[in-house]
């Protein structure tokens, strides 16, 4: 019985923090750099709350005194052991990079480029200085854009260079699935704004709301852009139109966890019969893959509907739809107006 009990105090101090602490959140700390990590027991008798009766309320007496001790914070929905863990971890390497980025001698060439990487994302009075700037070669090369058939060179290298990942379509690599021994090139579906499709096409009162401030928010990201409100407004619902086609062509999340219907292997020449108004051939070799042969194409329906869109969508409209991309991805990183703006939706 001794052993049962105890079994059944070490599974439930281990679980503490499987469900939120009941308690009253706590305000907000300042969070600040570590130089090193809080020591945790992995067995710690102060997280036992011994005033309560274990045959009564096992859980409270194994974890009671962590949640007494540990009340969720004011910016946390919850919090655990596991959260903490997190948290500390995170101030832990803050405390790291802020050493190397004051550190002005004796680093090496790994331990530089980290520190002034770190220095350079911290400087918050010359990231508000810059504004869009950063941005304004990406906002260029997309204004430049000639014909439709730039398009392939142009995500390229917004998607490798940039790191705008999911911009039209995700590309990337993956086992095959017919033989764990190979990994090829996967194309995957992308190009949403949203989470996911759902977010498009569910018509309860709820996801009409959430399409309307999306729209708000896309319109404001334009507007900081320095376009006028009655364009920005344009613009919006252009990004919205496109993204819409894109995600009625995609699969339901359900259909997602079915491995079959996320394989279809071919190669070079039906994935191009796939998508004639796009050039793979140009594509690779600028992403530096030009000899790749064989892929999946984990959603051929949606790759039929990008090809139709970039038939049907004028070049302006795509304009539009890979400058909003563009922001998107990229507004936490910029000044504050981007930060809120992103955040606030």
């Amino acid at each position: 019985m001794h052993k049962l009990l105890f079994f059944l105090l070490v599974t439930s101090l281990f679980a503490a923090g499987q469900n939120p602490a009941a308690t009253t959140p706590a305000s907000t700390k300042q969070d600040k750099p570590l130089q090193a990590l809080p020591y945790s027991p992995s067995f710690d008798v102060t997280s036992m709350d011994k005033s309560i009766d274990p045959c009564v309320d096992l859980y409270t007496y194994s974890c009671g005194g962590w949640m007494k001790n540990n009340p969720i914070p004011a910016d946390q929905s919850s919090w655990s052991v596991y959260g903490k863990l997190y948290n500390d971890n995170q101030q832990f390497l803050w405390g790291i990079l802020d050493d190397l980025a004051k550190q002005t001698t004796g680093r090496n060439a790994n331990q530089q480029k980290i520190g002034d990487y770190f220095a350079a994302c911290m400087n918050e009075s010359a990231v508000e200085k810059l504004g869009i700037t950063p941005l304004q070669p990406q906002l260029d090369a997309i204004s430049a854009l000639k014909t439709k058939q730039d398009l392939a060179p142009l995500l390229a290298k917004e998607q490798m260079e940039n790191r705008t990942e999911g911009l039209l379509f995700n590309f990337g690599s993956n086992q095959d699935f017919a033989n764990s021994n190979d990994v090829i090139a996967f194309a995957d579906d992308g190009g949403l704004g949203l989470p996911d499709r759902d977010y498009y096409v569910k018509t309860d009162p709820k996801s009409a709301e959430q399409r309307k401030q999306y729209i708000e928010h896309v319109t404001n990201m334009f507007q900081l852009l320095g376009d006028s409100p009655v364009i920005a407004q344009t613009e919006a619902a252009k990004v919205m139109e496109i993204e819409t086609e894109l995600a009625k062509a995609t699969l339901t999340l359900v259909d997602k966890r079915d491995p079959y219907k996320l394989f279809h292997k071919m190669d070079r020449a039906k994935l191009q019969a796939l998508t004639p108004h796009f050039d793979w051939n140009v594509y690779l070799k600028t992403i530096g893959l030009p000899n790749v042969q064989v892929f999946n194409v984990t959603e051929p329906d949606f790759y039929k509907e990008v090809n139709n869109l970039i038939d049907t969508v004028s070049l302006d409209d795509w304009k539009t739809y890979l400058r909003w991309h563009v922001v998107h991805a990229n507004a936490p990183y910029l000044s504050s107006k981007f930060v809120n703006e992103n955040f606030n939706f």
